[in-house]
């Protein structure tokens, strides 16, 4: 029996990709369709089923059958394309994506019997063919088996099913036997499926029938050699034990004996999905083309430490600076190559909320398109990971409370379809992701009245805030101006976790709206999170590390400077209150004396928030690796890392979200 969990990784790649192919198709085939869309999800389903029988995966492979089955109907027959085809088309893709969830987890699979019921009951699917049956395998033929076995070859089988429709299925059956024995090299034996009844045409005979081979090949090459025969029903290739063959039925998606039909093998269940990016060659040879500067580097400062100091040390030591100043550049070249492998084009976190949006048309009774622009813009694939729940937050409020109705659309003289635009884009050293829509936008004053309501401002507080400010109340926890309960979102409902997560990606996030007009949110981002620019400071004889991406502005000021605003420190900068305190209390450090007359502020901002901290001393700037704490040290908020300096110390990274926030 071949070992399947050496291929799962592999399996569980293509399936995503193929997965996330007929999504997309789906949702253009139901904007404009065409027959090339549907031969592209044809062909998905396929390659679905094909890998899934070879994984022994059998509930994806019935369903995948099901959903081909009902594709090529949509291919022969050229029916209409109503929105009923397309809803159960996207009935069995989230079934397909249920069991690609379960399989990687190792929950039991569900029961897809409904979807499939759904797809017959569409497309009135006629009664399955009777299974192609497994040959009974001759003394010759089982030593056969037993001599491949012992030299490391897989057995297998194939069972084929012609269409009805196929002329000469005689000559094509002897065609298809030629062309497995060129594949797989060895056939131990072919048949015809046992009992097939001989209708007025002889031919009939070879509609169906198995073949038993010997090979080194895998399932999955040998399958995406076969596939492809117009004249091919189905075609299954299964793991073939020769014991167990005599008188057996095996159907085109067997699962051996002693896999389980519940869930993944047992030893895949622990295993979960681990993650990969898929780097080009191109930047995998120029990694290794620096890596090869750098031994000849290394070659050269060891021979100039081995005899050139012994000879001119004047000259040896000119020479190590040289050496030393070509390492440093391809250092930082080879920094630069190894961030970009970790980069993922954002359009693989934006390909997702398309058919989102669709669903949530459906649900609220609007007519709502998004328009995705900038997926080619490459990020760090661990905040593409994070952005998804902040997006799809946002995306929802927009298209329940963003986007008004189709009456309302029509009084305010708009176009009847709603838009949300998702773009992406690059400035400077960050990420730029704006969400805007073309509703009717956020007044700030409900929300300050909200606010008051809620008890989550005073009637002081109300006072003094500005129209930006009281539309950041809506990040505040439990906040929402939602008149009723929905089921989709409330405008606020979840935007404090919008703005916890952002803060922990150590990105910025703000609103521009206008009533009536519409509303954008706009989320800054670094590029990746494993090296940062990070500001170094002296607080209370320690070294501390602040990103400077969160570092809004230094700055100095006198002490007389410092003001208590309702009963709270804070300064004056740029005619704005902000919040300030020593940070070497906010750390709980010793204090320690101090000879300047001014002070040294640095004013950290996060997603929405302001603070100003000061500190003993400003030492500069430099890029530094973030390495993480670990478990050991317990639950440590306030930092979010550490980094070894120059001099071989370690300096702690201060987590700027958590220090504004608290």
């Amino acid at each position: 029996m071949m070992e399947l969990s050496a291929y799962r990784d592999i399996f569980i790649e293509e399936l995503n990709d193929q997965l996330e192919r007929m999504d997309q198709s789906l949702l253009t085939l139901e904007q404009s369709p065409s027959s090339e869309l549907i031969q592209v999800l044809f062909r998905a389903a396929h390659t679905i089923k094909g890998s899934s029988s070879t994984m022994a995966f059998r509930e994806m492979s019935d369903l995948t059958h099901e959903v081909e089955y009902a594709l090529e109907w949509v291919r022969e027959k050229k029916p209409e394309i109503t929105a009923i085809l397309i809803d159960t088309l996207f009935s069995a893709l989230d079934a397909m994506k249920k069991l690609r969830s379960q399989y990687i987890s190792g929950e039991a699979y569900d029961d897809c019997s409904s979807v499939v019921s759904e797809i017959k009951a569409l497309i009135n699917k006629p009664a399955e063919q009777e299974p192609v049956r497994p040959p009974v395998l001759s003394a010759a033929e089982n030593l056969k088996v037993e001599e491949a076995t012992a030299a490391g070859e897989l057995i297998l089988m194939i069972g084929v099913s012609l269409k009805e429709d196929c002329q000469m299925k005689a000559a094509r059956h002897f065609i298809l036997l030629q062309r497995i024995e060129d594949i797989c090299g060895s056939v131990i034996t072919a048949s015809l499926s046992p009992g097939e009844v001989v209708d007025k045409d002889e031919d009939s005979r070879y509609g169906r029938f198995a073949v038993v081979v010997a090979t080194s090949k895998e399932p999955q090459l040998i399958q995406s050699q076969l596939e492809g025969d117009s004249d091919v029903q189905t075609l299954a290739i299964t793991p073939f034990e020769s014991g167990e063959a005599a008188g057996g039925e095996i159907a085109t998606t067997e699962v051996p004996a002693n896999m389980p039909q519940s869930g993944p093998p047992a030893e895949e269940r622990v295993k979960g999905n681990q993650p990969t990016v898929r780097v080009s060659v191109e930047r995998l040879d120029h990694l290794m083309n620096l890596v090869g500067e750098l031994l000849i580097d290394q070659t050269s400062l060891a021979d100039l430490k081995t005899t050139g100091i012994r000879n001119d040390p004047a000259k040896a030591l000119q020479s190590i600076s040289g050496v030393s100043d070509h390492m440093g550049s391809v250092i930082k070249e080879l920094q630069e190559g190894v961030m970009k492998t970790r980069m993922l084009p954002i359009d693989q976190l934006f390909s997702r909320f398309p058919r989102m949006v669709r669903d949530l048309a459906q649900k609220l009774g609007k007519d709502i398109e998004l328009v995705v622009q900038g997926g080619e813009t490459e990020l760090d694939r661990m905040i593409i990971e994070e952005l998804s729940d902040p997006l799809i937050h946002l995306i929802r409020n927009s298209a329940d409370h963003g986007i008004e109705s189709h009456e309302v659309r029509a009084s305010k003289g708009k176009p009847a379809k709603g838009r949300i635009t998702l773009s992406s884009f690059h400035e400077e050293n960050n990420v730029v992701i704006s969400l805007a829509d073309d509703g009717q936008g956020i007044d700030a004053g409900n929300i300050k009245a909200s606010a008051l309501r809620k008890g989550i401002i005073t009637e002081d507080q109300a006072a003094h805030l500005t129209p930006l400010q009281a539309l950041h109340l809506i990040f505040e926890p439990g906040f929402s101006t939602a008149s009723e309960v929905s089921d989709v979102s409330g405008r606020g409902v979840g935007m404090d976790i919008v703005r916890s997560q952002i803060g922990r990606l150590n990105g910025i996030i703000d609103i521009d709206t206008e009533p009536g007009k519409g509303t954008t949110f706009t989320i800054r981002l670094p590029l990746t999170l494993a090296i940062i620019k990070g500001l170094l400071v002296k607080v209370s004889g320690r070294v501390l590390i602040l990103p400077m991406y969160n570092i809004a502005e230094i700055v100095r000021i006198h002490p007389e400077e410092i003001q208590t605003i309702q009963g709270e420190q804070a300064i004056i900068n740029h005619g704005r209150i902000v919040p300030f305190s020593w940070l070497r209390d906010k750390l709980h450090y010793p204090r320690v004396e101090r000879s300047s007359k001014t002070i040294s502020i640095v004013i950290v901002r996060s997603v929405d928030k302001i603070s100003a901290f000061a500190v003993d001393e400003i030492l500069g700037n430099q890029e530094v690796v973030i390495k993480t704490l670990g478990t050991m040290l317990g639950t440590l908020n306030h930092l979010s890392g550490a980094t070894i300096l120059g001099n071989g110390r370690v300096a702690i990274i201060l987590d700027a979200s958590y220090l504004v926030s608290h």
